[in-house]
C-alpha cells in the first residue's frame, strides 16, 4: 500500500479558506446580496487557488485542474472588468 504523507495544517487551512471563499462568493452573488461581479470573481480567484493548492499537494488531479481553470477564468474576468 502506498504511504501518503499527512497534509500539513497550513495546507489544510489554505484549502478550507479557499472552499469558504468560493461558497461565500457564490452565495452572496447568486442570492443578490451583492451585485459586484468584481468581488465575486475575486472570491472565486483566491478560493480556487486555495483549493488547487490543497488538491495539488494531495495529488488529487481532478479538483486541482478544475480549480486552476476556475482561477484562470476569474483572472480573465477581473482583467476584463478593469479595462
Amino acid at each position: 500500500m502506498k504511504h501518503i504523507a499527512k497534509t500539513p495544517a497550513w495546507v489544510e487551512l489554505i484549502g478550507w479558506a479557499g472552499t469558504a471563499l468560493i461558497l461565500i462568493g457564490y452565495g452572496i452573488f447568486s442570492t443578490g446580496l451583492i451585485a459586484d461581479t468584481g468581488l465575486y470573481h475575486t472570491f472565486n480567484l483566491i478560493g480556487s487557488i486555495g483549493v488547487a493548492i490543497l488538491s495539488y499537494y494531495r495529488r488529487v488531479w481532478q479538483p486541482a485542474i478544475i480549480n486552476t481553470a476556475f482561477a484562470l477564468f476569474a483572472a480573465i474576468a477581473l482583467l476584463r472588468i478593469s479595462l
